[in-house]
């Protein structure tokens, strides 16, 4: 089935379409069409980003709830990346790293856009500080960043990383007040963006979701959706090639959305997560007391059930606008040479150890991301090696005949997608975290098996992932000497590769 059926079958497949086995990416390369720039025919690239997306909810991951038809048959036709990771949990190191191929200690954006003053790190990226998009500029693409930046001031935007002119909405960004936004709202007959009910705790204090007046069109994925197809269809005219990233703020919380997906999965049987309400007594004090800072204190298993059920909805709201966008590129011819990446910045508690958003923890829920690459001349696959978003970066400087600054921390993925390499690193990863509402600094050595949290201002942790999945027991005072002092040696390993500042506090304590 090739990438046109695909998209045409997308109501017969349904959700939930899982990938039928998994095998190695090289042994399913035949050699004859490597994805390399050129021979592969890839010669443009579109970015489906989301923002504080689980990997385990979506269909092509496992879950079999939540409806993702379209992203589904992306992996299907692609590599299904199972060990992707955020190279940090927050928004604006993420969405940097991405952009530079740096880790956030060095390129300094450690924490959200315009909290550099109370917490430290840079509120801009510095003059070292390259994004592939300024290179593949130069080389003549076409550049549209739709939707949700959040990287630096507005002395950073997009328009002055190489990227056209389209809507800019500054720091977070949210567009429920944005004047394009409601100009769009008025146009479909709405006086602007207005919520019909609204979820939030007893007190009143935390808005956790709502229902949005007006048909799906009026939706911000809607919105994005329609932006990006126009962008596509403006380059669709031109011989040039193009980059095209359509950034959703979905499905971060609040769950605000139109009345369909709101209530498509309000008679689901969704069950709570195993780690919800788990006992926290182990954990660093910080996240014990994060469940107080978001007012989680009313969740049971039924209001938490319904919130995820709405966090679903969001999740296949978006899907179904990914959808228009694939069309778009069939209709105007432009499907098969464009590699699809979609993926997120980093994932989400959404109730997890009764706490909400993502903020503290190098829990999986959060660190963990989807990663998917989709392109004909890439045999459907998964792949269990290694990744992060840092690894973008020096991908698409490749596929851009670019080249790639000295100072990016990032491996490309072509290796990974034109099947000369089953990895790019070794059988794990290090992440590293800064906190969010106040700092609170936290790197993690990731393996196949097992999971290790230096938190050099608190108490470790120690996670046997074979035993405990979902990393509820900490056993770090019992667990096996060598297992931990291998984690020791990663870890002071990478900081001093990487240059973390970090290493000069760690290393008379780890070593």
């Amino acid at each position: 089935m090739d990438r046109r059926e695909f998209i045409k079958t997308a109501d017969a497949l349904g959700a939930g379409m899982l990938l039928s086995g998994k095998r190695s990416i090289a042994a399913q390369s035949d050699g004859k069409n490597p994805a390399t720039t050129g021979s592969s025919g890839i010669k443009n690239i579109l970015l489906l980003f989301v923002d504080q997306q689980r990997q385990d909810c979506l269909g092509c991951y496992g879950n079999d709830v939540v409806k993702t038809p379209n992203i589904d048959r992306l992996a299907q036709n692609g590599i299904k990346f199972n060990n992707a990771y955020t190279p940090a949990p927050v928004c604006t190191p993420a969405r940097t790293s991405l952009q530079c191929g740096r880790w956030p200690h060095n390129h300094g954006l450690i924490f959200n856009t315009g909290n550099y003053r109370t917490k430290g790190g840079l509120n801009d990226p510095g003059p070292d500080t390259r994004f592939f998009s300024e290179s593949l500029k130069e080389n003549g693409w076409n550049l549209a960043n739709i939707g949700k930046w959040h990287i630096g001031t507005n002395t950073n935007k997009p328009s002055d990383r190489g990227y056209d002119e389209h809507p800019y909405y500054p720091g977070y960004g949210y567009p429920d007040k944005h004047k394009h936004y409601v100009d769009y709202l008025k146009a479909r007959g709405l006086s602007g963006f207005n919520l019909l009910e609204e979820k939030k705790d007893p007190t009143g204090y935390r808005e956790y979701s709502g229902l949005q007046e007006g048909p799906q069109s009026a939706s911000i994925p809607s919105y994005l959706a329609n932006q990006t197809i126009g962008a596509l269809n403006g380059f669709t005219d031109s011989s040039d090639p193009f980059f095209a990233a359509c950034n959703f703020w979905g499905p971060h919380a609040p769950y605000n959305i139109t009345k369909k997906h709101y209530e498509m999965y309000r008679d689901a049987d969704i069950s709570v997560w195993p780690n919800f309400n788990c006992d926290l007594s182990d954990k660093p004090g910080v996240i014990r007391r994060y469940g107080e800072y978001w007012k989680t204190g009313w969740f049971n298993e039924d209001n938490l059930s319904e919130l995820i059920g709405e966090y679903y909805g969001y999740i296949s709201l978006i899907d179904e606008e990914i959808g228009r966008i694939l069309k778009t590129l069939e209709d105007s011819g432009e499907l098969d040479s464009t590699l699809i990446v979609y993926s997120a910045d980093h994932g989400s508690s959404v109730g997890s150890y009764n706490f909400w958003d993502k903020g503290f923890g190098m829990y999986d829920a959060i660190t963990r991301i989807p990663m998917i690459i989709s392109h004909p001349s890439i045999k459907r696959g998964e792949s269990d090696a290694f990744i992060t978003l840092n690894d973008l970066a020096p991908t698409f400087y490749e596929i851009g005949n670019a080249e790639i600054p000295e100072n990016v921390d990032g491996r490309s993925l072509m290796p990974l997608i034109n099947g000369t390499q089953n990895e790019i690193r070794e059988d794990h990863i290090i992440t590293e975290h800064f906190g969010h509402q106040v700092v609170f600094w936290q790197r993690m050595v990731r393996t196949p098996n097992f999971k290790y949290i230096y938190n050099p201002t608190s108490n470790d942790e120690f996670y046997d992932l074979d035993a405990d999945p979902y990393e509820i027991v900490n056993i770090v005072d019992t667990v096996d000497r060598k297992k931990l002092n291998w984690s020791h040696k990663m870890l002071l390993q990478w900081m001093k590769d990487t240059k973390d500042p970090l290493h000069r506090w760690a290393e008379p304590m780890l070593s």
